[in-house]
């Protein structure tokens, strides 16, 4: 064991410290604090640490609300105020983009109006007819009976995971904002779910290895008046309110524009929060599902002038025949690869929405764009309260 003093936090927030003039990565710290720390990883040019024991606190220290949070690994900063992580989140964008020379002024990160109970998709393990999730540093299964920042209605049916016979495998379950229920059972054994499981929740939809087996695979949504069509296998924001609050921001940002690309499109999510009466909207997407939701959403909700795509940016763009004044990017955590960077370059579209769940590759692209893009505005929106991700809208225009 070492004693470290924890000087600052990274892009990650994890603190720093040093061990024999070696830097170490410490999560759950606060800058100021003396921890005795436990060295789990020995890299060439630094450690991975974790705190035994806290020797002396910072005053901005707090009691996790959370009984697994020192195990689950799923939260990050509940030992910090919720005040205090948005200031975190807030410092930590405006550090990353003023190292690169991007953006000198301040970033903001809009709050979530409740922090709690504000996640309408968990992936669970189930071990030994028990759930629970593997810790983040130990890789030890931790049995839990709650999960304090799942939405209500999901904690609702883990009470009743006894009504399910499996006892290894994976529960993916999400709910809508009426609180409907898709569930997708992945096991290697025979699954029965008895009757009283639907009687007792609102069940849109039960999949058993991605299969349908009771109702629909999917669900229906309702956000800022437009109607989604959601599957199971689907992407859609998992934040219900912060959701409510990017999609008007996204309004905002693109009200003037006609000719819209979206790129990673999803299930149309953004672009059909547009003007349906003057935009003409294209959407590539690589997951089947997403974009026969698409489709439908387009359909259910009366825009028009869609057409959405099945495949790679790459192989599709050049098929397209289109002067575009927009491009709407909302890509993986693994921000944007190199052809797809180059294809936008390409387009040279006027305006850029570059919306990330990682500010990490977020930098980086624009870093690479850089020479023909400027930056307009930065927004976050603390779509993950308590944990050290943050959602960020970049608007770009091209230079001239």
């Amino acid at each position: 064991m070492s004693q470290v003093e924890i000087k600052k936090l990274n892009s990650q927030l994890k603190g720093i410290g040093y061990v024999n003039d070696k830097i170490i990565f410490i999560p759950k710290t606060i800058p100021g604090e003396i921890c005795e720390v436990e060295v789990l990883k020995e890299k060439k040019r630094f450690q991975e640490g974790k705190i035994t024991r806290v020797l002396k606190n910072s005053e901005k220290r707090t009691l996790p609300r959370c009984p697994y949070y020192e195990s689950c690994g799923g939260c990050d900063l509940e030992h910090i105020s919720y005040e205090e992580s948005i200031l975190w989140k807030q410092n930590m964008l405006q550090e990353l983009f003023e190292k690169q020379n991007l953006w000198n002024r301040d970033i903001s990160v809009l709050p979530c109006s409740n922090p709690w109970n504000y996640r309408n998709k968990v992936s669970l393990k189930v071990k030994n007819g028990t759930l629970g999730f593997y810790d983040v540093e130990s890789h030890s299964f931790v049995k839990i009976q709650e999960c304090q920042i799942a939405k209500k209605a999901i904690n609702e049916v883990l009470k009743d995971f006894s009504l399910f016979s499996f006892s290894d495998g994976e529960l993916v379950i999400r709910v809508n904002e009426n609180d409907e229920v898709l569930m997708d059972l992945i096991t290697s054994e025979e699954v029965s779910i008895e009757k009283s499981l639907v009687d007792r929740h609102k069940m849109a939809g039960i999949l058993v290895n991605h299969k349908c087996v009771y109702g629909k695979p999917y669900f229906f949504e309702r956000k800022n008046g437009v109607l989604y069509q959601v599957h199971m296998n689907s992407f859609f924001q998992v934040n219900s309110l912060m959701s409510t609050e990017l999609f008007m921001y996204v309004r905002k940002c693109l009200k003037n524009v006609r000719n819209v690309l979206d790129l990673y499109c999803g299930v149309g999510t953004l672009g059909l929060q547009l003007d349906k009466e003057r935009t003409r909207l294209i959407g590539i997407e690589v997951v089947e599902s997403a974009i026969l939701n698409a489709i439908t959403n387009a359909r259910l909700n009366h825009f028009k002038n869609t057409s959405f795509h099945l495949g790679k940016v790459e192989q599709i763009i050049d098929k397209i025949d289109v002067a575009f004044d927009a491009i709407i990017v909302d890509p993986p955590r693994a921000g944007l690869d190199k052809v797809t960077k180059e294809t936008i370059l390409k387009i040279g579209a006027p305006t850029i929405l570059y919306v990330s769940c990682n500010p990490l590759t977020l930098v980086r692209d624009l870093k690479d764009m850089n020479e023909f893009y400027e930056i307009q505005s930065i927004q976050g929106f603390d779509m993950f309260p308590f944990t050290r991700h943050v959602e960020c809208v970049a608007l770009l225009s091209l230079k001239k």
